[in-house]
């Protein structure tokens, strides 16, 4: 793992992300008067877990010395409205993955999920940097996407339909804010689930459609639908090129519209309103 690079693109990408979530929700008129509904008894944190791993703890002591999560908390504190704490940290894992876990309200993003990126990628990119933009995009996808399960479990939000879905669609609102970057890092999640998808590529009869999450190529397709969605014109090129079917392309801006509604007064009660 090449560790500085990452750090850099992880940690500016996050604090845009971040910043800019709560513009799209407070600039709705509806919500314009509206405060939170909670006292603000919760923080998000950071906390520092042993790691055995080598390398794993040479990226840990990169984190520390960068403070990326801390600025990413530092963010997070001044966007939202928390009744109770909740935790983030890199950790190890023994298996590529990132996980909220409920019981102890914290969002782990794993260092093998990471390492697995460089993999998943390594074929795809043709340098070194745009290897290091697409793991550090795809890395923020997940980290939203995770963050959408501890949102959702420590505001109480109500959800129809399956979670995991949800929580993609609110990584792919809080990264679609119109910069490159933001938008870059859902095309690199949407396409780290593809790659993946083909690389376990398998018969019918074996795919887990049982699971709580969606397929990847599923997930694939919602994502891009969402990018598309969000900007017709810049992103026309996902039609064009045959990426993005016609026929769903042409329900993605409806669909993104909903997204976006939707979340926003989803998230409208939980965020702070001071100097907006």
């Amino acid at each position: 793992m090449k560790i500085p690079r990452l750090l850099f693109v992880l940690f500016a990408t996050a604090v845009s992300a971040c910043l800019l979530l709560a513009g799209p929700v407070l600039l709705l008129p509806s919500n314009a008067s509206q405060q939170p509904t909670r006292a603000s008894a919760g923080k998000f944190k950071v906390v520092y877990l042993r790691v055995k791993n080598k390398d794993y703890r040479v990226f840990q002591e990169e984190l520390k010395k960068e403070r990326v999560l801390e600025g990413i908390v530092s963010d997070l504190n001044d966007t939202f409205v928390l009744p109770s704490d909740i935790t983030l940290t890199f950790g190890e894992c023994g298996e590529a993955n990132a996980f909220y876990d409920p019981a102890k309200q914290r969002v782990t993003m794993c260092y093998e999920l990471v390492e697995s990126f460089y993999e998943i990628f390594g074929d795809s990119e043709t340098n070194e940097d745009e290897l290091d933009d697409a793991v550090a995009g795809a890395t923020i996808f997940i980290f939203f996407h995770e963050l959408g399960h501890a949102l959702v479990h420590v505001l109480d939000l109500p959800i129809t339909g399956k979670e995991e879905d949800a929580v993609d669609q609110l990584s792919l609102f809080v990264l679609t804010d119109g910069t490159d970057s933001g938008e870059k890092a859902a095309l690199d999640g949407a396409r780290a689930l593809a790659l993946e998808g083909r690389d376990q590529a398998t018969t019918v009869d074996d795919l887990a459609f049982w699971d709580e999450h969606s397929l990847n190529e599923q997930r694939f397709y919602n994502i891009i639908c969402g990018i598309y969605g969000q900007n017709p014109k810049k992103y026309a090129g996902l039609v064009k090129e045959e990426i993005l079917p016609k026929a769903r392309a042409e329900r993605c801006e409806a669909e993104y519209q909903q997204i976006e509604r939707s979340w926003a007064k989803l998230l409208a009660p939980h965020l702070r309103q001071t100097g907006k």
